[in-house]
């Protein structure tokens, strides 16, 4: 299958698309983790969007970037990326193990996230810090008090997903 092929057929709509390669290299004996992180590191939209689609959907099954693929990962946040992109990679966060050394970086990008005009870009950034503090108890005092601004006067979606997100620690 040429994934880059079919992740271009996205009509901007219907994930059909990602779906099927999804399923195409879900059961691959090597999943294209590698040529997946290319195609969402492209400058074309529907690349981004599609491959961190797939990411995510192969993600939440268990089949997750580790190591210089889960930092590639990361790294795809301080790109200038389709706001989708942005969406499936932090939503993509929780499941990876943060690589040593990538912590501070992407700290800074989720900071940078959470001024977003973007109600779920924000939302999902307090969650990535969440996901943050939950394994660095150094930066949860700090993430409290960003947490309880944002509660104060934030949407109710990001009220939700910080609620969801303090659980995590």
């Amino acid at each position: 299958m040429d994934i880059a092929a079919r992740l271009r057929s996205y009509d901007g709509k219907r994930v059909a698309p990602f779906r099927a390669v999804a399923e195409a290299v879900r059961d691959a004996p090597e999943v294209p983790l590698g040529h997946l992180l290319d195609l969402a590191a492209s400058d074309e939209m529907q690349l981004q969007v599609g491959a961190t689609w797939v990411l995510k959907h192969l993600a939440e099954r268990g089949t997750v970037p580790r190591g210089e693929q889960a930092a590639e990962l990361v790294d795809l946040l301080g790109r200038a990326a389709a706001p989708h992109a942005t969406l499936h990679v932090l939503q993509t966060l929780q499941y990876i193990d943060i690589p040593a050394g990538r912590e501070r970086v992407l700290k800074r990008e989720l900071l940078a996230l959470i001024r977003s005009k973007r109600v779920f870009l924000r939302a999902w950034a307090y969650n990535g810090l969440g996901v943050l503090a939950a394994r660095d108890p150094a930066i949860r005092a700090e993430v409290t008090a960003l947490f309880d601004r944002a509660a104060e006067k934030d949407s109710a979606a990001v009220r939700a997903r910080i609620r969801h997100a303090r659980k995590a620690f």
